[in-house]
């Protein structure tokens, strides 16, 4: 043995055989001809063959154990460890693998220098060396994994550098055995492919990272699996839920467990309805063998509490979102050759008695045609996903979102204290009770709107006495431009006001109880809660609701006047006014971290991304857009107008209330994009393209008190007037009809197929290096985060951290001193007054600068925002913001100048005074050395730190501490904004935030507020459906 292999940690290769294989000896071979020095081999023989004889005369050194009672692979395995002593590491070797030469160095030293506990190789084909079976896989909550390639893939070596992986193949795996030892080694009740999913996730929880090293590479047959084929889909099912019960803790357990069962369910119901029953048979078995086993569950549940050091939060930020089965199959990619059995039966009967002559079959066919164009037309957002652009942006996982609302720290701009948005706490909230899938949140939140507000706009309508007119205002509001337009360009706000607008309206009318919209012994305090509630759950996300509902109110008492009393219109308005407050007391908390009265209301008022100065025509057509053509896109009013022509009495006054509903919706929207309201208020005022919704729920309100007007009323007018007016609303009916059926023909209503993601790969490296911020620069149309206003040229600037923005960074909040210094030095690199504008963002932290000039990449449909001359200019005589080879519809700066967000000096550098942007000019920061570098959170970095300064570029929050050597040190103020702390000693150290008492204070306070205004809302509810039964 030389002194080299002296040195080198000890391993232990475990090849496990029955002794069956053609390709045992070539297995062997390799293991041979390792040029690892300090490699011991132990074979163990599950076989009736004995092979001692075969191995020895292949490796003579060798160590031979039988093991032919072991069940499965893991069993067998862990003999290893009465068999040798004092090794480093395990090699678990698959008969089939074949080492390349290098491999096992190649393991080793990636294990020694990122100290991971489980390392897997690249496994390539056995017969095609040249293709990937594969390099480790992502799992989902529920266990089901996905692997990193495509198995057969080309490798061209696309794939080759080393990442985290949440399981490892079982081909070829490297585990320090202090861990193995401390897991306890393999489950023997696990005997299918998912060992290595048990074993890799008790490594994580018990610290350990799993890493796959590219560099080491094996050859292997690309299907090996142990179970005969007709039990191996029973066997990972029931090796999954044991999986899971035992290694999540209660509280991720309960929430994930229901959704497994729920999801089993409905794959239990689909197999049988499909007649698919030995799968059926598969999924209740798997849980049957849980249930018998559920006393080894609990222990080996107690076994992991002992060795848990990672937390599950943590190890769900490293899983895929949702369900990976329930996305393959609502893709198409697990079912697909399972064609629908034709239904017959009493189920049959009962649909086709739904369908009987009446005005009960009108409604159904007609919302039947409905919901199937809107599903046609949704068809590739279903399938493909919704891309992320404009306000449609990527969900992170729970903790994050509900860290957002009530840690107290949120990372948008340079840094914000305080109580998140109240939108941040309801969509962790949902992300809990979905078991983590936040894209198939992320999906229902953006295409569910285009049906609430059909179903908002039918209730709406039901006092209207004529089925008709019900359909013909639902059917109208489906195909007004308004949602396909916003779904189009990105703005999830006014899909938001789409759905809820006819709910608010209908709420609000009631309050004043004008015929036919009278709520009999329905008390004020129910209105008053239950129309707050609605609100406050609405401007959470939208708050131009709460204008909206304000301006319908107004609308109302004007039209009300002679109609009903003056204490019915006081005691509405009093209605409508207190659950403005309710909803607005709901967000107090917010509203306190906002800070004055000017960015309330800059929050209130200013709600659309920019607003040129539109034609009046655009506006009375619902700003078409791309949808439909010029002229056809009047047909809605034609078809409002019908009713104030030939309406008397009660029809007259509803068409009369709903057209001034629709003239104060048209009104506001004009006078924003006259920039009329921005000069009589005197701040900033964008609420033009949210207030064109009131318009249309007033046209399509108005249109459907047509047809009891042409019923009741048309003998009243002259009959050429009538036939006219009825003749051109019918046409104009049709035609409106016909452009929504049209425009559902692309199946994505007009949205983008792509998104910049894919183009700004390159910023986004959210797992390991220093940290680091993207400055993103363009108009605020396209930019994926919502941003503040810099320079005149109607540009927005916002940050993100390491990467593409999540729906976090939507909320931006007040504007803090370290935003404002930001904002100063991107004025003064735009204005062309630096050539070092790097210098200026590298205090931030900016490492790129990406201005975005289109909403989608240059290949797919989307729209120009470009920046102006003196903008490009600017950033183009920067001399140390070097340009990347990105999409034309976005450029990428590198800040050559950049310092790491989290940084020490090596040598001296004069900090003091670099708060003025003159002494950032000249001084040269790029000689920062990163520290900190294990991100845990956003509120917990670790790593190494050196004695001396450790500069901390977030905004100055006296909550922030740094520990090294067991000593706590605060936060000293630098840059004028950001933050110091120094360091006694070299050594680990931990950065993070503590939550303020007051922060938990409010967010107990505004959630108990929630509670009880929605306990109220409900239990007033039940109260009166209660007297209504007994009456």
């Amino acid at each position: 043995m030389t002194s080299e292999s002296k040195l080198a940690p000890p391993v232990v290769a475990v090849l496990v055989t029955d002794g069956l294989g053609a390709w045992f000896e070539e297995a062997l071979d390799a293991v041979r001809e390792q040029d690892y020095g300090n490699l011991r081999v132990v074979v163990v023989d599950r076989g009736q063959h004995r092979v001692g004889e075969q191995v020895l005369s292949k490796i003579p050194e060798a160590v031979v154990r039988e093991a032919a009672s072991s069940k499965g692979f893991g069993e067998a395995a862990n003999t290893v460890q009465s068999v040798v002593e004092g090794a480093a590491f395990y090699l678990f070797l698959r008969e089939d693998a074949v080492l390349a030469p290098d491999a096992v160095t190649r393991l080793v030293d990636e294990a020694l220098e990122s100290n991971a506990g489980i390392l897997g190789p690249k496994v390539l084909d056995w017969n095609d060396p040249t293709r990937l079976v594969s390099m480790g896989c992502l799992v989902d909550a529920f266990g089901v994994e996905t692997p990193f390639v495509e198995s057969g893939e080309l490798d061209q070596q696309q794939h080759d550098r080393v990442r985290e992986a949440f399981t490892v193949t079982g081909e070829a795996v490297l585990v320090r055995c202090d861990l193995f030892r401390t897991i306890g080694g393999f489950d023997p009740r696990i005997t299918s492919g998912e060992q290595y999913l048990d074993l890799c996730w008790r490594a994580q929880i018990a610290g350990g990272r799993v890493l796959v090293v590219p560099n080491a590479t094996v050859r292997a047959q690309s299907a090996m699996v142990e179970t005969p084929p007709e039990n191996l889909r029973r066997s990972q099912m029931r090796h999954r839920h044991h999986v899971m019960a035992k290694c999540y803790g209660w509280m991720h357990l309960v929430p994930i467990m229901v959704a497994a069962i729920v999801l089993s369910l409905l794959e239990v119901a689909y197999s049988l309805v499909t007649l698919r029953f030995s799968h059926a048979r598969d999924v209740l078995a798997a849980w049957g063998w849980n249930l018998l086993h559920v006393r080894n569950v609990l222990s080996s549940r107690r076994q992991v509490a002992q060795i848990r050091e990672t937390r599950d939060r943590v190890l769900r930020q490293r899983q895929a979102p949702g369900s990976t089965r329930l996305r393959g199959f609502l893709q198409g990619r697990i079912g697909g050759d399972i064609a629908l059995q034709s239904i017959s039966g009493r189920a049959g009967r009962r649909v086709s008695e739904s369908f009987s002559a009446g005005p009960r079959r009108v409604a159904l066919l007609a919302w039947t045609v409905i919901a199937v164009v809107l599903v046609f037309g949704s068809r590739h957002l279903l399938t493909q996903g919704v891309p992320v652009y404009g306000q449609f942006s990527t969900f992170p996982d729970t903790s994050s979102l509900l860290s957002g609302y009530w840690s107290g720290w949120r990372e948008v701009g340079v840094g914000a204290a305080g109580i998140g948005p109240a939108a941040l706490g309801l969509l962790g909230g949902l992300s809990w009770l979905s078991a983590g899938s936040m894209g198939l949140v992320r999906e229902i939140l953006i295409l569910s709107p285009l049906l609430i507000g059909l179903v908002g706009m039918w209730r709406l309508l039901k006092p209207v006495d004529a089925l008709w007119g019900r359909i013909i205002g639902t059917s109208l509001y489906a195909a007004l431009p308004i949602s396909y337009n916003a779904l189009a360009n990105g703005r999830w706000g006014t899909l938001l006001l789409f759905a809820t607008a006819p709910f608010v309206i209908c709420r609000v009318i009631k309050a004043f109880g004008v015929s036919p919209y009278d709520l009999a012994g329905t008390g004020m305090a129910h209105q008053m809660v239950s129309l707050g509630f609605l609100l406050g759950v609405v401007a959470a996300f939208e708050p131009l609701i709460l204008v909206l509902a304000l301006l319908a109110s107004l609308a109302f008492v004007v039209t009300s006047i002679g109609a009903i009393s003056p204490g019915a219109i006081a005691r509405g308005f009093l209605i409508a006014f207190v659950a403005l407050g309710v909803a607005s007391l709901m967000h107090l908390p917010w509203v306190a971290v906002l800070g004055d009265s000017e960015t309330v209301m800059r929050y209130l008022l200013v709600r659309s991304p920019s607003e040129n100065s539109a034609e009046l025509a655009d506006l009375l057509r619902f700003s078409p857009g791309a949808y439909g053509n010029g002229w056809v896109t009047w047909c809605p009013m034609f078809v409002a107008v019908l009713p104030l022509l030939l309406g008397r009495g009660d029809r007259l006054r509803l068409a009369v209330m709903a057209g001034v509903v629709a003239f104060s919706g048209y009104g506001l929207s004009w006078a924003s994009h006259r920039g009329w309201l921005t000069d009589l208020l005197g701040r900033e005022v964008l609420v033009g393209e949210g207030s064109i919704v009131l318009a249309a729920v007033g046209v399509c309100w108005c249109a459907a008190v047509g047809p009891s007007s042409i019923k009741v009323d048309g003998d009243f007018s002259p009959a050429i007037v009538r036939r006219i007016a009825v003749s051109v609303g019918a046409a104009s009916l049709i035609i409106s009809s016909g452009v929504f059926l049209v425009e559902s023909a692309d199946g994505r209503w007009g949205a983008p197929t792509n998104d910049l993601r894919v183009s700004l790969s390159l910023l986004d490296d959210r797992d390991i290096g220093p940290s680091y911020r993207v400055l993103w620069l363009g108009d605020q149309d396209v930019l994926p985060l919502k941003g503040w206003a810099v320079g005149n040229e109607g540009l927005h600037v916002g940050t993100s951290v390491r990467g593409h923005p999540d729906i976090r960074h939507q909320w931006v909040g007040a504007l803090t001193d370290g935003q404002s210094e930001l904002l100063n030095a991107v004025e003064i690199g735009l204005s062309g007054n630096t050539t070092r504008m790097g210098r200026l963002l590298a205090p931030f932290g900016i490492r790129y600068v990406a201005v975005v000039e289109r909403s989608t990449p240059s290949f797919s449909s989307g729209f120009d925002r470009p920046i102006g001359p003196r903008t490009r200019q600017a950033l183009g005589s920067q001399l140390d913001l070097r340009p990347l080879a990105t999409d034309p519809s976005v450029t990428v700066l590198v800040n050559e100048s950049w310092m790491s967000s989290r940084a020490q000096f090596g040598s001296p550098v004069r900090l003091v005074g670099l708060d003025e942007p003159g002494e950032l000019v000249v001084t040269d920061l790029t000689s920062g050395i990163p520290v900190l570098t294990d991100r845990r959170s956003s509120r917990e970095q670790r790593g190494f730190v050196g004695a001396g300064e450790v500069l901390v570029a977030e905004s100055f929050d006296p909550n922030w501490r740094l520990l090294v050597g067991g000593e706590v040190m605060f936060p000293e103020p630098s840059f004028g904004w950001a933050m110091r702390f120094e360091s006694p000693i070299a050594g680990r150290a931990a950065l993070w935030h503590i939550r303020p008492d007051s922060v938990a204070d409010r967010a107990v306070v505004q959630a108990v507020l929630w509670a009880v205004v929605a306990r109220l809302a409900v239990s007033e509810r039940r109260k009166r459906r209660g007297v209504e039964v007994s009456v």
